[in-house]
């Protein structure tokens, strides 16, 4: 049946447990769309976008002169880099939910980051072609001067010279055109203006030959760079970072609507979840209100019968308290009879006594009549002062009033010893029900041990190791009987033997809040197969009639609800030590009751 118990409720557990991991998974798949990410990704993307067209027109403005630096063409690189790594983390955060999206997004990011590498590297090999073009483009006309003026300088013929000129000045402005807008005519005219020049110069002195060289060579240069800068511009037109950005943006915008459409499903299908688990949780709160009213009827049947068992557990305590004093009785009356027959003893010399301070008095009483006659007999008054006189004489040189103030003084030490003993008796026989008071554990075992003490008497020694301990507040009555439960099973415990027996009686403080109390004694040592059987109720090693087996029980319930712990330590054949543990203030929540119970108030 428990096992069946166990099973059902393991079940409902699974069951509630899946529920609950079903809710929590539709609320986390309907949870709201960070739209604030979604739009600065798109805002990235569209500047991104910008930055590269603007990139495009700084290169083109470069190529065409308008730019006097290449400041334009480098100056974008470090905000797209920037851009490029805040859009790769932010895409990375916004999709780190969703694998499939998160991975295509990134590899479209990836595509970008080559392309974009890509026209970089073109537009570096742009920016050093670039530079040669225009050096040499600024240099044609410094070197067509020179040339004309060293031709002017020249033997020519004068008609040789204009030529030279018309066709250096013209094949200057085809260059400087070409530099600007190539063309495959202009081209075909600047090869055939310099092959004019060289046959113009052709057999000129060689410092115009070397001013010739040097223009053709930066003609030619021109002509190259302008199809190298070309090619270039070319390269950079076909690569698709624009494209890229397209594809990332509408890549976005896709993945961004798939999960608003999932969104949706996963809304309506946590409507329906709700709706259901709504009416589950009806029909269960109605169940729970059927077990509530049940369970009522049992509680007020379950209080009753706590009541009557409180009162079981009162009259079981105090069984138990009447049986060890039963067990106590026959040395009790002893402890009680000896001061008392020192007491009778006592008041039996004490009345032998009193009859010469009986004659003493009744002379004394004669004398001062007499005196009080109006006429004295002197004789008689004589004869009476000296009966006085021997009776009094008698009582000093006797020393018996010394010895009736002795008699008289052991007397009341004899009923005092018996008062302490019948007091203590009351307090440990008596029914107490939630009598609770601050009290020392000390003062308890001294009390204890006076209780046990014909116990104890010529057949242990008792030694006391007390530390400075706290008060603690709980029932003394209590606290004592397990002190006198444990030592009672200690004297039991002693074997008959040359070895003195000892019961050592220790007190300290286990931390601010706890007061430990050991008591050892040096007997047999309880068997390792009992050890774990000894608070058990009923479970006594014990021969029948000699204990109930509810001392230790009752003992380890009388600590327990005090707040405390009592364990045992033993070693057959050398002892026991059993640990105390009392807190100085009981918890909340214990009481102290009528069977041994709480009822404190902290």
């Amino acid at each position: 049946m428990k096992v069946k118990a166990r099973t059902t409720r393991a079940l409902w557990a699974l069951a509630g447990m899946a529920l609950i991991a079903v809710l929590g998974m539709l609320i986390a798949k309907t949870r709201a769309i960070d739209f604030d990410a979604y739009n600065e990704i798109l805002g990235m993307l569209r500047q991104l976008k910008q930055v590269d067209a603007e990139w495009n027109v700084d290169v083109l403005r470069t190529k065409t002169g308008l730019a006097s630096n290449y400041d334009g063409v480098a100056s974008p690189l470090p905000l797209i880099a920037s851009l490029e790594n805040a859009l790769r983390g932010k895409t990375g955060e916004f999709w780190q939910d969703h694998a499939a999206s998160r991975t295509r997004l990134i590899g479209l990011l990836d595509a970008y980051k080559t392309a974009m590498d890509r026209k970089t590297a073109a537009i570096e090999s742009f920016k050093s072609q670039n530079a040669i073009l225009r050096n040499s483009s600024r240099f044609l006309p410094v070197a067509a001067t020179d040339l004309v003026e060293a031709t002017r300088a020249g033997d020519l013929p004068a008609t040789r010279k204009s030529l030279i000129e018309q066709s250096l000045n013209q094949l200057l402005a085809d260059t400087m055109t070409y530099s600007m807008t190539p063309d495959q005519p202009l081209r075909e005219r600047i090869d055939s203006g310099t092959r004019t020049i060289g046959e113009l110069t052709a057999d000129v002195a060689p410092e115009i030959q070397e001013r010739v060289h040097t223009l053709t060579a930066h003609v030619g240069t021109v002509l190259k760079q302008q199809e190298n800068v070309g090619r270039s511009l070319t390269q950079l037109a076909a690569l698709p970072t624009a494209k890229a950005i397209d594809a990332l943006s509408d890549a976005h915008a896709g993945e961004h609507e798939q999960l608003l459409t999932e969104q949706q499903i996963y809304r309506q299908a946590l409507i329906a979840y709700a709706a259901c688990l709504l009416l589950l949780l009806g029909f269960a709160a109605w169940r729970l209100f059927r077990y509530y009213q049940l369970l009522n009827r049992t509680n007020v049947a379950l209080q009753q019968t706590n009541l009557h068992l409180k009162e079981s557990q009162v009259h079981l305590v105090q069984a138990e308290k009447m049986s060890a004093l039963g067990q106590m009785v026959a040395g009790i009356a002893h402890e009680i009879n000896t001061p008392l027959a020192y007491v009778k003893g006592t008041f039996g010399v004490l009345h032998d006594q009193l009859s010469p301070m009986q004659a003493l008095a009744a002379g004394s009483y004669q004398f001062t009549q007499q005196m009080r006659q109006p006429t004295r007999d002197n004789a008689l008054l004589n004869s009476q002062l000296r009966s006085v006189e021997r009776s009094a004489k008698s009582l000093v040189e006797n020393g018996v009033l010394e010895e009736m103030a002795t008699l008289l003084a052991d007397g009341i030490h004899g009923i005092e010893q018996i008062s302490e003993i019948v007091l203590n008796l009351k307090n440990f026989s008596r029914l107490d029900r939630a009598k609770v008071a601050e009290f020392s554990v000390q003062a308890g075992l001294d009390s204890t041990l006076l209780l046990a003490r014909h116990l104890l008497k010529d057949k242990v020694e008792v030694r006391k190791e007390y530390g400075a301990v706290a008060s603690i507040t709980g029932s003394p009555s209590q606290i004592n009987q397990v002190f006198l439960n444990i030592i009672s099973n200690a004297v039991q415990a002693m074997p008959q033997r040359e070895q003195p027996h000892v019961i050592t009686l220790r007190t300290a403080m286990e931390d601010n809040q706890t007061v430990r109390v050991e008591i050892q004694d040096n007997g047999t040592g309880i068997p390792k197969d009992v050890v774990s059987k000894i608070f058990d109720p009923f479970f006594t090693t014990k021969p029948v009639g000699q204990g109930t087996g509810m001392g230790l029980s009752i003992s380890y319930k009388i600590i327990h609800e005090h707040g405390g712990k009592i364990s045992v330590d033993t070693e057959p054949g050398v002892g026991t030590v059993f640990t105390i543990l009392l807190p100085v203030r009981p918890p909340e929540s214990a009481a102290v009751e009528p069977a041994g119970g709480l009822l404190l108030a902290a």
